[in-house]
């Protein structure tokens, strides 16, 4: 073989590969979004129509599947979680904050329900789970500087009223509408700021 058959046939395989991951990574998200929180590689395999071997040559195991899955949700995360509106007053920033929450908790709740029941798993996927609520802090504190001039324990409640999990409590337990949800999370932000 010449060196451009040579290079035809690794690019093939370059190519096949990427290919081979790119399903792999769908599948996987597939699995979560239809509520498959922790899906076996088997599971990914035959979603992705590939082999099972296949799986584990791009991913030794099903944290490194995790991971690869968190990368592909950094755009949906800065689009709800990491950009900060900070015109408008008080009451105008709180529901814009609690409706871009509340659209990207929407949006990801499989997601962060599968890195939720598995973070004990992989040591990744908890360190990922503290980063991004350190991040939700950080950028409650930028949407609504205000939040400074409260006491501890005013801020803590506020960050666990914006929290996914009472969200998911209001949302799914309660069985509230987004609109209702919205407003209890409204009302009980603003309140503490009186």
């Amino acid at each position: 073989m010449d060196d451009i058959q040579e290079k035809n046939k690794l690019d093939g395989r370059l190519e096949r590969s990427k290919k081979s991951r790119d399903l792999i990574i769908k599948a996987m998200r597939d699995l979560i979004d239809e509520g498959i929180l922790s899906p076996t590689a088997q599971q990914v395999a035959q979603t992705a129509q590939v082999g099972i071997r296949t799986v584990f040559r791009h991913a030794n195991d099903m944290e490194t599947l995790f991971k690869f899955i968190t990368k592909t949700n950094a755009e949906k995360r800065s689009k709800h979680f990491l950009k900060a509106v900070t015109n408008g007053n008080l009451e105008e920033r709180i529901v814009k904050l609690a409706r871009s929450r509340g659209e990207g908790y929407s949006e990801m709740q499989n997601f962060i329900l599968a890195t939720t029941s598995s973070k004990w798993k992989y040591k990744s996927l908890d360190n990922q789970y503290q980063g991004a609520n350190k991040r939700l802090k950080k950028n409650l504190h930028e949407w609504l500087p205000e939040i400074n001039n409260l006491t501890e324990e005013k801020q803590e409640m506020i960050e666990a009223i914006m929290s996914f999990e009472y969200w998911y409590r209001l949302r799914v337990h309660q069985n509230n509408s987004a609109k209702k949800t919205l407003n209890i999370i409204k009302n009980q932000t603003k309140a503490l700021f009186r």
